[in-house]
């Protein structure tokens, strides 16, 4: 075994820890914990037998196993953007719908409301000119 398949066996054992860690804390779900268990278990499987992804290059008809890998990865990167790009766009629409609907009770409710009773009035009267330096 190389240095460099130590290494990314280390680094995968770390976030496989990490992972563990998280699901604990129920910072994501079980099912989130598994699809990142099976893909990190994966990239084990690959770094220890690399050999495994010429066969499924054979299955594909690409020429190379490395090619394999930087297709997918590819394609998974550009999957995972876009997902990203939505939920992005999901949450500006929120946030304006939100600050709408901010701005439409503090006009029915006259300029003297507070839009935000929930924030501290210490954190309301912050002066930001302190903060910047």
């Amino acid at each position: 075994m190389n240095l460099i398949q130590i290494l990314i066996l280390i680094f995968i054992a770390y976030v496989i820890y990490r992972l563990a860690i998280k699901l604990k804390k129920r910072e994501f779900s079980i099912q989130v914990f598994l699809l990142w268990l099976i893909f990190w278990i994966a990239v084990g499987v690959i770094v220890v037998l690399p050999q495994t992804t010429q066969l499924v290059a054979d299955w594909l008809g690409v020429g190379r196993g490395v090619d394999v890998v930087i297709y997918i990865s590819i394609l998974v990167l550009f999957y995972i953007v876009f997902r990203i790009f939505a939920r992005i766009e999901k949450l500006e629409r929120d946030i304006t719908y939100l600050v709408k609907d901010i701005s439409i009770d503090k006009a029915e409710k006259g300029k003297d409301a507070d839009p935000l009773p929930s924030l501290s009035s210490r954190a309301k009267s912050r002066d930001l000119s302190d903060s910047i330096e």
